[in-house]
């Protein structure tokens, strides 16, 4: 097998410049398209969303562990049987949501209360069958431990969108005619990602489709789904509730687009930075997690649940302090924005119960509870809508921080208290650690946002951000070393030790 420090190290190279380049292009796309713009393909891609979850969540996770199960057991027919099965599913279920939403368009211009938004919708619609191909095969790749051609994919997916995007907007003016071409490349994008990866899955796979392996992808699958799709219903929902609720409370409605598209479309992007480096290790954690399933080797799962919680926190305890001491200068240096900087300060701290989240509902799914992080899921997404309703009248746009946080927090409790039923003997204080971190940061991000206020005295925006916000990184770093609270070499131990309970 494999050495896991190596494919961790591959899946981290990958993720880091893919997430970069998305960055750069979202700054780009979002400068083009502008506020309003971005907010209408907000919009439209959170209704897309939707029908893409519905095979690009369950379905390629499912096929990554049955893949990897029959890899370990030489059952290479069987293997076939799922990539086929798993693609026949996937192009049924893409084939009918295209049509139900081309079919029921009307319905989507009434709940999306834009006609423009639901132009861009149907635009968007090829995408979901292109995608289908590429999530199926996509998931072979990943279920094989083949981490440098899924690693490279999804660069290459990048890269196609950053230039046919660019190309497509050089001379174009107008923000709507600029959203739509922007649509349009999206689709370009994945109908070549997806002959990409048949390209290569053809290399060293075939299809079976012989007595599939249908049932046992969609058991798996549909709870995964479930998830997914739950959190994708979130998306447009929001959409719905806090554009008309915002406009209730005094709010234009060109003013509700605007602050939409800048908090979803702006702020929210950098909370995900930091699984450029967490979400390696849970690529790589869910098909380790289940060979150790298939060999009974527990202890080794306990190990790698504990020390995996560990560094996914200390990863974003290094992003925080950050965000809160330079993240106005961010918004302004990125977006020239001054209110996506002051929203990215207020909702530093949903980093670690969003890192957490999905790190934390990746360890379940190997272990085969599925259902239970679905289950934990729905209850999150009620408390998400509840503070919405009960927070927006009282605090306009940082209701979503409010109630982001408090789903994402909930969901992840949930699903901690979980794993240690399912993990015995697991041990892991989430509370205490995070008190103690807290206690570091708070001081190190007054430090670093006092440093860059002075700095800008001297300097601009840019070099005021790099020092504030590296001293105050820097000061978390030291102070965690003198108080023990993280080594990083825990995480290169943890890699090693991984690739020798799993050979």
């Amino acid at each position: 097998m494999k050495s896991m420090f190596k494919a961790v190290a591959i899946v981290t190279v990958f993720s880091v410049i893919t997430r970069m380049l998305g960055f750069f292009f979202r700054i780009f796309l979002t400068r083009k398209l502008g506020a309003e713009g971005i907010g209408l393909f907000q919009m439209a891609t959170s209704v897309l969303g939707i029908f893409m979850t519905l095979i690009s969540s369950g379905l390629p996770l499912t096929t990554a562990k049955l893949v990897s199960k029959y890899e370990t057991r030489a059952e290479l027919k069987n293997r076939n049987k799922v990539v086929s099965s798993a693609l026949i599913i996937a192009l049924v279920i893409a084939v009918v949501s295209s049509l139900v939403v081309y079919l029921l368009k009307s319905v989507w211009g009434i709940i999306l209360t834009d006609s423009r938004a639901v132009e861009l919708l149907i635009i968007l619609l090829p995408s979901i069958i292109f995608s289908a191909i590429y999530a199926v095969f996509r998931g072979a790749m990943w279920g094989q431990n083949d981490y440098f051609n899924c690693g490279l994919t999804e660069l290459i997916e990048q890269i196609i969108r950053f230039a046919l995007t660019f190309i497509m907007l050089f001379t174009v003016t107008d923000y709507f005619v600029a959203t739509k071409y922007s649509a349009i490349a999206f689709n370009l994008t994945c109908l070549l990602s997806a002959l990409i990866t048949v390209f290569i899955y053809f290399r060293r796979g075939k299809l079976n489709f012989k007595r599939g392996e249908y049932k046992n992808v969609l058991k798996s699958a549909l709870p995964i789904t479930g998830v997914r799709l739950a959190n994708s219903l979130v998306q447009p929902l929001t959409t719905l509730i806090i554009p008309n609720m915002l406009i209730l409370s005094g709010y234009s409605t060109s003013e509700a687009v605007s602050s939409f598209g800048v908090i979803m479309g702006m702020t929210f992007p950098m909370l995900f930075v930091p699984m450029a480096l967490i979400g390696s290790i849970s690529m790589v954690l869910i098909p380790s997690i289940s060979s150790m399933m298939t060999k009974n080797q527990y202890e080794s799962i306990q190990n790698n649940v504990t020390k995996s919680l560990d560094v996914s926190i200390f990863i974003s305890m290094i992003f925080i302090p950050l965000y809160l001491s330079v993240g106005d200068l961010i918004g302004i240096i990125l977006y020239d924005n001054t209110l996506s900087g002051i929203l990215l300060q207020l909702s530093a701290v949903c980093v670690l119960p969003i890192t957490l989240c999905n790190l934390t509902g990746s360890i379940l799914n190997a272990l085969n509870m599925e259902l239970k992080s679905f289950l934990n899921y729905i209850f999150g997404s009620i408390v998400l809508f509840v503070s919405l309703i009960i927070f927006t009248p009282l605090v306009g746009i940082n209701s979503i921080i409010i109630a982001f946080f408090l789903s994402m927090l909930m969901i992840t409790m949930l699903n901690i208290r979980m794993i240690k039923k399912v993990v015995p003997n697991l041990k892991f204080n989430l509370f205490n650690l995070i008190l103690k971190y807290a206690l570091i940061i708070i001081p190190t991000s007054f430090l670093g946002h006092f440093v860059s206020n002075i700095c800008l005295h001297v300097f601009n925006y840019f070099l005021s951000a790099c020092i504030g916000g590296g001293i105050s990184v820097v000061a978390t770093l030291i102070l965690s070393k003198m108080f023990n609270l993280y080594d990083i070499s825990k995480l290169i131990n943890l890699i090693k030790k991984r690739h020798k309970n799993t050979t």
